[in-house]
């Protein structure tokens, strides 16, 4: 066995890998690494522990993050909920102190890892963990209808009012409808306080990921006009619901439950087992409320660090850091806006 470091879009093994392993997910596919690296610049370094005859066996997947505004780091995985290393618990402890050598030789660095394999325990490696984030997961089943009879009220209901109201959506895989839900996003941010993925961002999305088959763009619309959109992405068993956005004086149509259910839908009829509604905080009550009533389970999503705890994941959604950004946000010109998210949304991996 040896020990080395591969560019997972290059080398044709690391799919085949990925798609063998039963924890694995879209965030840890060769083309979600092309988005990270097309669209942020940053280096990856996928770790990785092969045997005698040339094939992986086990890997802690990493992109390297150099920043003068938030610090030097390597993160499994930027923008990703989780990515959880893969292997069993001897490899990942060879491959983590592994990382951690190399990590010493980077003046201020730290290393952060989104998830954890079940049934290991990574503390006694040194790492410090954060139990601050969930994961919001439903179990489909083929009979979508039978799935609807779960839901809790407010759902079906708001389903309801969203078909007596006219709201009409489609799944799409086109180009234009993604950037259709761009400019509906740069708008939700905005009004959430938070910045925007640059545009090059889902552009990288389009090319690496809908464009074969690994995600799409569901659009709803009233009246001739995109109220609501939401990009999901499709791996293996599971449809994630990644990004949303809505128009907000059209929210009592209830575009985001339509959108919703017609992807769960068609998820249950292509025989997808789980709808991740991914990650939220604590303190994003109406969110975690949204994801709950559709009988979503909630999942502990801990983070783990070496040295110590730090850096962007790991501050509270009400620090000061979070209330300047909001701040920022409502009171910059919408094009401002967009150009702020393009030049400083990579530091926040």
């Amino acid at each position: 066995m040896k020990i080395s470091t591969i560019d997972p879009t290059t080398d044709t093994r690391w799919d085949e890998f990925v798609a063998g392993q039963k924890d694995s997910a879209v965030f840890h596919t060769s083309a979600w690494a092309r988005v990270i690296g097309e669209a942020y610049g940053y280096s990856s370094k996928y770790y990785v522990i092969e045997d005698d005859n040339g094939r992986i066996c086990a890997a802690i997947p990493f992109f390297q993050i150099k920043s003068l505004f938030t610090g030097n780091r390597l993160v499994s995985l930027p923008f990703s909920d989780f990515c959880s290393p893969l292997g069993s618990e001897p490899e990942i402890t060879v491959l983590f102190n592994h990382a951690k050598e190399e990590l010493e030789g980077m003046s201020g660095a730290y290393l952060e890892i989104r998830g954890w394999p079940e049934g290991s325990s990574p503390s006694r490696l040194g790492l410090q963990s954060r139990d601050y984030h969930l994961l919001y997961l439903l179990s489909l089943e083929p009979d979508a209808a039978k799935l609807n009879e779960r839901f809790h009220d407010s759902v079906r209901r708001g389903i309801r009012q969203a078909e007596k109201r006219g709201v009409a959506v489609r799944m799409s895989h086109d180009e234009a409808d993604l950037d259709l839900f761009y400019r509906l996003h740069l708008i939700t941010r905005k009004k959430l306080g938070v910045l925007p993925q640059p545009r090059s961002f889902f552009k990288a999305i389009y090319r690496n990921l809908i464009s074969k088959n690994l995600g799409f763009t569901g659009l709803a619309e009233s009246e001739g006009k995109i109220i609501a959109g939401v990009v999901f992405l499709n791996y293996k068993n599971t449809v994630y619901y990644k990004y949303n956005a809505s128009d907000e004086e059209y929210l009592q149509k209830r575009p985001n439950h339509m959108v919703t259910w017609e992807a769960i839908k068609t998820a249950c009829a292509q025989n997808y087992r789980y709808f991740d509604f991914g990650r939220c905080s604590p303190e994003e009550e109406g969110l975690r409320t949204f994801k709950t009533r559709w009988r979503a389970a909630e999942i502990n999503l801990p983070y783990y660090y070496y040295p110590k705890v730090q850096g962007i994941s790991a501050a509270s959604e009400n620090g000061l850091r979070y209330r300047m950004m909001r701040l920022f946000s409502r009171v910059t010109p919408l094009s401002a806006f967009e150009t702020a998210g393009s030049f400083l949304y990579k530091h926040l991996g």
